[in-house]
């Protein structure tokens, strides 16, 4: 199973890279700096920025071939599956809040503040979960009911992501 042991080395290396990303964002939210306008602002938006990036272009495209294997495989993988697209897509919805408030908040709109405030520390928390889960249930449940096979496919399809993203 070294297909198996590779790909999740590359996801769990890519996790940590995520919790990274998240905890600069929390440090940066918690000076309150970000909170008045001009460059002072920037540097949590752009924080956010990176942190979308890296999950949309790197990380994500590397789990799907992985998922729609395991799809359909066992109501419990099934439903560990809904529960990570469900906290994916609450996720992203927080981001997007985020950002669409964060230029108010730099401009000294408190209200703004404290809703980005709030939706960035759920979307933390929210995320680390995501990552905890996937750490845990979904690596013991791919461990359970993938083939040799099926890693192979897995490996191979991580590295041409990773091939195409340097290309």
């Amino acid at each position: 199973m070294l297909a198996s042991e590779c790909a999740w080395a590359i996801l769990r290396a890519e996790h940590a890279r995520m919790r990274e990303l998240l905890a600069r964002v929390d440090a940066a939210l918690k000076t309150g700096e970000w909170k008045r306008a001009g460059p002072a602002a920037s540097p949590i938006a752009g924080l956010i920025a990176r942190l979308q990036a890296f999950d949309e272009a790197t990380h994500r495209p590397k789990g799907t071939v992985l998922l729609q294997i395991l799809r359909g495989r066992s109501t419990e993988s099934d439903d560990l599956l809904r529960r990570l697209e469900q906290q994916r897509e609450r996720c992203d919805a927080l981001l997007s809040q985020v950002k669409s408030r964060l230029k108010q908040a730099e401009s000294g709109d408190t209200a703004a503040a404290a809703a980005v405030e709030d939706w960035l520390e759920e979307h933390r928390r929210l995320m680390l979960d995501h990552l905890d889960q996937e750490d845990t249930l979904l690596h013991s449940q791919t461990a359970e009911l993938l083939t040799g096979e099926e890693w192979a496919a897995v490996a191979s399809s991580i590295s041409e992501t990773m091939g195409a993203r340097k290309g």
